[in-house]
């Protein structure tokens, strides 16, 4: 840990620990990645370094689904690329923690920016409002070396099992299950609590529109919903006061 400032190591160390909590819960959704990159079709080392290359479990579902359905390249990888657009809201929402930094530093912040990982970062924030920017992006650094070389090694894991796991497992439930397990530790205000369940019931509503864009929608609805009732809240508060 010699890129780290001392006294930034333990936040890289909190960073660590507390993601040890939700790696579990990667572990099938990863098999799951691992499994459905060789049923594409994917020879095995371009199975193998799929997961490395495209670091987003939602991403690597979609494209590898349009493979198997024998879609052009250019429609799965645009596929993939539509699905992660909610990678911009959590840009935007770390860009001032992150603008300090030199541009190659940015990039690999963002390289290893997925939803667990912003999840746990905005924990982070409102348990700790006034903790410097390096103390955060130490914290971040922590999530990261923990996530992704598990992440890593689970959907490695699943290549190489490939059609062995018999399909009566059902493996598939464990994609909605890793996002459960993250929303339960973070859901813990109203603004949280109303942007989740307006997401949810947007993701089921807008399911049929094409090329997943009906998640990009939910994403937009439930930060729209979160923002109004965060608006209104303090609005309440002076009334009950007043």
């Amino acid at each position: 840990m010699k890129f780290l400032h001392p006294d930034s190591r333990p936040a890289f160390m909190d960073g660590a620990r507390e993601t040890l909590i939700i790696v579990p819960s990667y572990l099938p959704f990863a098999l799951v990645c691992g499994v459905a990159a060789v049923n594409a079709g994917l020879v095995l080392p371009a199975a193998l370094a799929l997961p490395g290359l495209v670091y987003g479990g939602s991403s690597q579902a979609v494209l590898t689904q349009f493979l198997q359905s024998a879609s052009a390249l250019w429609v799965a990888v645009l596929s993939g690329l539509v699905v992660n657009l909610r990678m911009a809201v959590y840009s935007a929402a770390m860009a001032p923690r992150v603008r300090h930094l030199s541009t190659p530093r940015r990039m690999l912040a963002a390289a290893f920016l997925v939803d667990n990982a912003f999840a746990l970062m905005q924990q982070r924030e409102l348990e700790r409002p006034k903790e410097s920017s390096n103390h955060l992006l130490a914290y971040y650094a922590g999530v990261s070396a923990v996530l992704w070389p598990a992440w890593l090694a689970f959907c490695i894991i699943g290549s190489l099992a490939g059609s062995v796991i018999p399909a009566s497992w059902q493996l598939d439930f464990a994609i909605p299950l890793a996002f459960i397990a993250t929303l339960s530790t973070t859901v813990r205000s109203m603004p949280l609590l109303a942007a989740a369940v307006a997401g949810a019931v947007a993701s089921v509503a807008l399911f049929a529109l094409p090329l997943k864009l009906g998640m990009i929608a939910a994403c937009l609805l439930g930060l729209l919903a979160g923002l109004i009732v965060e608006r209104l809240m303090p609005d309440a508060l002076e009334e009950k006061n007043a």
